[in-house]
């Protein structure tokens, strides 16, 4: 599940050994009404987009009796195909010829709120066919509909693994949690440094485009000399040689043009 950026800031929770996701959602959402604060009709506006891991019956309902929206897989397991095959095989609606259906799931587990529950059928690389279910409370979307939305979730995923790499959330580098901790904070805040000083600096450029690794290792990597009087910057030195130096330069012209020279 993928929370964007808010004018508070809600940081990670790291957990210690092997944690599923499922038990992590419903202190997720705890955590969303507390910095957020959204009235009933927010977060009727609000839908939470998640995969499979977050999918359990208990997490949909909570959020429904919460009042949020929800568009999340369904937990995994035997439960997909056993739903696949009660579904007729005229009611299958192709997504791609050949290679993706769905279908309304039959007799399907009951929810606190009404919600679509679907059956989604694809086939892999190698021929064989795998399913998962879906669950939506927007009522008003087609069976197609359903699965576009639920298929953006792609550009969160992008994000989050361009931070692992980028950031190398991978690696915790720490022996004890307390400094586990803090190292997940501190890449919190680069993530949101990167994300809103990329907007700020590179105007209709095309650095615009890099992710979070290509910021880091090729554009702020920039070999240069910070020189201070009386303990305030008063200019910035960069190795004309690098090939972003001038896009760099002029970005940090636009950052403190917009908040000041320090």
């Amino acid at each position: 599940m993928h929370a964007p950026q808010y004018q508070e800031t809600l940081f990670s929770h790291l957990y210690p050994g092997q944690q599923h996701s499922s038990p992590t959602y419903i202190p997720v959402l705890q955590a969303l009404a507390h910095f957020l604060n959204f009235s009933p009709e927010q977060k009727q506006r609000t839908i939470l987009r998640s995969d499979a891991g977050f999918g359990s019956d208990d997490n949909v309902n909570y959020a429904l009796g919460e009042h949020w929206q929800v568009l999340t897989k369904g937990g995994g397991g035997k439960r997909p195909g056993a739903f696949a095959h009660q579904v007729s095989p005229a009611d299958w609606y192709v997504l791609r010829p050949d290679d993706r259906w769905v279908a309304q799931a039959v007799n399907p587990p009951p929810y606190l709120k009404p919600v679509q529950h679907l059956v989604l059928r694809w086939r892999t690389p190698t021929g064989d066919l795998k399913y998962a279910t879906v669950v939506c409370s927007i009522l008003a979307w087609s069976l197609p509909e359903v699965i576009d939305h639920y298929d953006d979730r792609g550009a969160c995923e992008t994000e989050i693994q361009a931070d692992k790499g980028g950031l190398k959330l991978t690696k915790r580098r720490k022996k004890q949690l307390a400094a586990q901790e803090a190292l997940i904070l501190l890449t919190d805040l680069a993530h949101n440094l990167l994300a809103w000083s990329s907007a700020w600096m590179f105007v209709d450029d095309p650095l615009t485009e890099f992710g979070t690794t290509r910021l880091i290792e090729d554009v702020l990597a920039i070999p240069g000399h910070l020189i201070f009087e009386d303990e305030h910057l008063v200019e910035v030195q960069l190795n004309e040689l690098h090939p972003h130096a001038l896009q760099v330069a002029q970005g940090l012209e636009r950052l403190l043009a917009y908040f000041g020279h320090p």
